[in-house]
């Protein structure tokens, strides 16, 4: 355990070290240094050089967004870590017009029917704490011992919901593997989506909450457990303000694709490609109002040929028509931030589909909906430091390079990692129409990296970007890459997370 938790410091190079070894690599790159002994330097007598200089490049420190939890602005002092304010949150919403989640609860044989039902009581204490439009059970609607192997727990998840037609409810899973890895995970996932289930599983394996070392470590755990399963219930717990300029209601949409790692067919005797897995995430946005919003979200999976990025056109009129259909909503405008794409591809045809699948909407539309469409690239060779050797801070924004224009491409920097070198995103504003000029899209990228759900803190990409990624992995590492999941029942939900 002590290794793993040192992991982070042992595998990075932190900025003033890497800096350092920079420097020490140029010397084997720089003309004449084949000529020096000390140096040993090859590369240059091969045509390979480097100038004796770093770029200079001038940068921005984009300020925090403006965060709200249930109406009360969070403090800027806060921004790398909210959790601690969000606890606090309270949305006031009467019991008897809340939504009441029953909580179904299968837990692992190795865990004691008494624990389990002590872990659950405190979890459902700390989503009731809110006082949200979702309240879980006090006690567990139905309580079921998984037995202590994948098969055994596999079964018993198939037994009940075979038999068991319930409505509004919450699936927990208190699992204890053998392994780092839950066998079982993917399999309960895949036959909960078929049924369009919420689901929410707590490992006591990386944490043994039924008897904890650290009851403060525990509390934290369960109280982020909490925080999932309304979030997962279509709770918004906090937000980030959008620029004034941005036409609303707007559709944010994130796209992503998954490859899955090949795996080893016994029938063929070796190992096989599994199929790609394309996810789309919608979210729409009516208001700049927080205190009337409410979370309206669809996502849709696609199953692709193996290593397959793109072909995606019919993909995005699909989910994006349902999903203004679902929403009952024609949006203003359209922002797309896509992810994992690389240069010089088919952009057109995914920028066909979108605007194919926001004409779609509900009603006659008197004008085209105006869209902007962002590629994120994360897999880059560009690091920045200060001057002083150190990293730059999270919310750094470098546009202004010689041969870039500021309007079409910026990197910004999501996160600055304490024990390794921050690595920045690449933006490329492929396609911006002419009502959403004004939109500063650095900032409104910037603002939707604090709103993901499962992160109290700023992350590298947007909040859709980040869900479409978590959803892909989910649905790509099923047998049927997703097919079954029942995608309309999942409507305004989060239930990738």
């Amino acid at each position: 355990t002590n290794i793993k938790e040192q992991l982070p410091m042992i595998a990075s190079f932190k900025p003033e070290v890497r800096s350092t070894a920079i420097d020490q690599v140029r010397k084997f790159l720089m003309p004449g240094g084949q000529g020096k002994k000390k140096t040993g330097a090859l590369l240059p007598a091969l045509g390979v050089q480097l100038e004796n200089s770093r770029m200079t490049v001038a940068a921005k420190v984009m300020s925090v967004p403006s965060l709200i939890t249930a109406g009360v602005a969070i403090p800027e002092r806060f921004s790398e870590n909210w959790a601690p304010q969000i606890g606090k949150s309270k949305f006031s919403i009467h019991p008897n017009q809340a939504n009441q989640l029953k909580g179904i609860l299968f837990y692992n044989g190795m865990i004691s029917k008494n624990s389990a039902i002590e872990v659950y009581s405190l979890i459902s204490k700390y989503v009731n704490s809110y006082q949200s439009s979702y309240r879980l059970s006090e006690k567990p609607f139905a309580l079921l011992d998984a037995g202590k192997t994948d098969r055994e727990h596999i079964a018993q998840v198939q037994r009940y919901f075979a038999t068991s037609q319930d409505a509004n409810v919450f699936v927990l899973d208190f699992v204890k593997p053998k392994n780092a890895a839950d066998g079982a995970y993917p399999v309960v996932k895949q036959m909960l989506g078929k049924g369009g289930y919420v689901s929410q599983f707590v490992s006591f394996k990386t944490y043994p909450h039924d008897k904890p070392r650290d009851e403060r470590k525990s509390d934290m755990i369960l109280r982020g457990v909490a925080r999932q399963i309304l979030q997962k219930s279509g709770v918004m717990l906090w937000w980030a303000k959008i620029p004034r300029s941005l036409p609303l209601p707007v559709a944010f949409v994130g796209v992503d694709v998954y490859h899955c790692p090949p795996s080893y067919d016994q029938e063929k005797r070796k190992r096989v490609r599994k199929p790609s897995v394309a996810a789309i995430v919608v979210h729409l946005v009516r208001d700049a109002n927080p205190d009337s919003r409410r979370i309206e979200i669809f996502s849709q999976t696609f199953k692709q040929e193996g290593g397959q990025e793109f072909e995606l056109e019919a993909a995005y009129r699909e989910t994006l028509s349902t999903a203004l259909k679902t929403f009952n909503c024609r949006p203003a405008s359209c922002v797309c931030w896509r992810d994992g794409i690389v240069d010089g591809v088919r952009y057109n045809d995914e920028i066909r589909g979108l605007r194919a699948g926001l004409a779609a909407t509900v009603g006659q539309a008197q004008s085209p909906v105006e869209i902007a469409y962002i590629t994120c690239q994360k897999r880059i060779d560009n690091k920045f430091f200060l001057q002083n050797g150190g990293s730059a801070p999270p919310g750094t924004q470098v546009a202004a390079i010689q041969g870039i224009d500021p309007g079409q491409m910026f990197y910004l920097n999501g996160r600055a990692p304490p024990y390794s070198t921050s690595k920045p995103v690449r933006f490329n504003v492929i396609k911006r129409d002419k009502s959403l000029m004004k939109v500063p899209v650095s900032e409104l990228t910037w603002g939707q990296m604090h709103v993901y759900p499962n992160w109290t803190g700023s992350i590298k990409v947007p909040n859709v970007c980040q869900m479409a990624h978590k959803l892909a992995e989910l649905a790509g590492n099923m047998s049927d890459s997703g097919d079954s999941i029942e995608h309309r029942r999942y409507a305004n939900k989060v239930h990738f997370l």
